[in-house]
């Protein structure tokens, strides 16, 4: 269920009160799309391009298909424009997903930041009550209109508990999407929270004014409608002022969100669902590092010199997304931030394709001096991307040796912390023996050591190979430099120590 506020100025009579409400707007619509108090303006660039999109239920390449662990996929249960009310005067500026329950997964449909998260919209407000009342005047009993508050709870939006989260483009574009009637107790995200593609943001409810289960998605651009103008979607009484969060997001132009996700979402006739490739490349591309044409990503063909660099922009946000645009602009901005020479820097062409080796060198030099950053590729295991590394570029039997030994390593941490953690209890008895005292000490639980990535392998491998890099490959390499967790060093500046140490 929806509502429209609308209103607009008529007459000389009004002209303040709508100046007055034009800069209402105005600030209310600052404060939606400035950059979240939890961010500072220093941090910003920590803020992930928006490259390829996904669905936000169902699955991520097709809505209609039930994602894993779900039984069940999604249908539009109600379309984008269309009239509601009576009289027709409402308009639905979202589509509504739904497959006849709740619980569903909402995830987010690209990288961004969270800039709403409403997860306790309903509340209690007083509402004035008329009454009549029996009184008795001159011996006579008459009933007289009184008014008395009466406590209820109604929903902040109709939107129920929801999500706005704010994507940027690579074009540097700005979008917002907003994600209506989560259940109770599901939102996983507050504001300031920076999400990637994918990632689980609540669950399907009926929070709201929803007469059923299901999700109500919109996608706006910051293309500002006429101030004078307000539409409120989503809300509950037609004679409730609209709230802050309500007026600024009414002021983005409205898209189809079907449409606009059918452009946007990725699906690559050569990469193999499940494959090594697909798992680097989508994710490189979700990340908005690599781009490639929507049909094909070509995950043999050798990386350019050009598209590498620019790779390497996005991913250690060496610049602006602007700086991309050429080529000239792209071996400047390497030459400012001090990872290559000016001197024969503008030498090779950006059609150029780069070697394995050369790629690792520059790539290091980025890690002496910048730390990446990517939402997608960040999210892969970091068994899983140390596997592929050392099967891609060494052996199968190197992949396995090497994650053996990762695993010992973490078994012998743990079981050297659960030595300390006794050897801490036996002091402090003994020490309470020798004093005369009772204690209580137990021994702490400890918590087993997560494997650290292995890349030695491939690592050696790679660094002395004249091969072309190929777009896949490229993506794995990138995502062996972000940092696992809050890990200071990345995978791959750990393997570099262990073979420089070694030799």
């Amino acid at each position: 269920m929806r509502r429209s506020f609308r209103r607009r100025t008529h007459g000389a009579a009004r002209g303040l009160a709508g100046a007055a409400r034009t800069a209402a707007v105005v600030l209310a619509s600052a404060t939606l799309l400035a950059t979240p108090a939890s961010l500072s303006a220093a941090s910003d660039s920590s803020i992930p391009v928006a490259g390829a999109f996904v669905y936000p239920v169902g699955d991520e390449l097709d809505f209609t298909k039930c994602h894993e662990g779900e039984a069940y996929g999604f249908y539009i249960s109600d379309g984008y424009l269309k009239r509601r009310g009576k009289k027709k005067q409402r308009v639905h500026y979202g589509s509504d997903f739904a497959q006849g329950r709740g619980g569903a997964t909402i995830r987010a449909i690209a990288s961004g930041v969270v800039v709403v998260a409403d997860a306790n919209a309903l509340i209690k407000v007083n509402r004035k009550q008329q009454l009549r009342l029996p009184v008795v005047e001159n011996g006579k009993r008459v009933y007289k209109q009184s008014t008395r508050l009466r406590t209820v709870y109604k929903w902040r939006t109709g939107w129920g508990n929801y999500v706005v989260v704010r994507h940027r483009l690579p074009s540097g574009e700005t979008v917002h999407s907003l994600y209506g009637h989560m259940a109770p107790r599901s939102m996983l995200v507050k504001r300031g929270d920076i999400v990637a593609a994918g990632q689980p943001l609540g669950k399907v409810g009926r929070t709201g004014r929803a007469s059923s289960a299901h999700l109500h998605l919109e996608i706006r651009k910051s293309i500002p409608h006429d101030p004078d103008d307000v539409v409120i979607e989503d809300g509950e009484d037609a004679d409730e002022p609209p709230t802050p969060e309500e007026r600024s997001y009414s002021q983005l132009s409205t898209v189809d969100p079907v449409a606009f996700l059918e452009q946007h979402v990725r699906r690559y006739e050569d990469l193999d669902p499940g494959s090594w490739q697909s798992r680097y490349a989508l994710a490189a591309c979700r990340d908005g590092i690599v781009t490639a044409d929507r049909s094909k990503f070509e995950p043999d063909q050798s990386m350019t010199r050009g598209e590498y660099y620019r790779a390497l922009l996005l991913t250690f946000r060496l610049g602006t997304p602007f700086t991309t645009k050429t080529w000239e602009s792209t071996v400047n901005a390497m030459v400012d931030s001090e990872i290559l020479d000016a001197a024969g820097a503008h030498d090779p062409r950006a059609s150029d394709p780069i070697s394995r080796s050369e790629a690792l060198e520059i790539l290091m030099r980025c890690l002496d001096r910048h730390q990446a950053r990517a939402r997608n590729l960040s999210a892969i295991d970091g068994l899983q991307m140390s596997r592929d590394f050392n099967r891609e570029f060494a052996s199968e039997d190197a992949a396995v040796e090497a994650e053996a030994k990762a695993k010992s390593l973490a078994n012998a941490d743990t079981a050297a912390r659960q030595r300390a953690e006794w050897a801490r209890v036996a002091r402090v008895r003994k020490w309470a023996q020798t004093a005369g005292k009772t204690t209580t000490v137990k021994v702490k639980r400890v918590e087993a050591a997560k494997p650290v990535p292995v890349l030695d392998p491939g690592f050696g491998a790679i660094a002395q190979s004249k091969k072309s890099i190929s777009r896949a490959e490229s993506c794995l390499l990138l995502a062996t430099a972000l940092r696992l967790g809050s890990e200071r060093y990345s995978a791959l500046e750990r393997a570099a120590s262990r073979v420089a140490d070694s030799g």
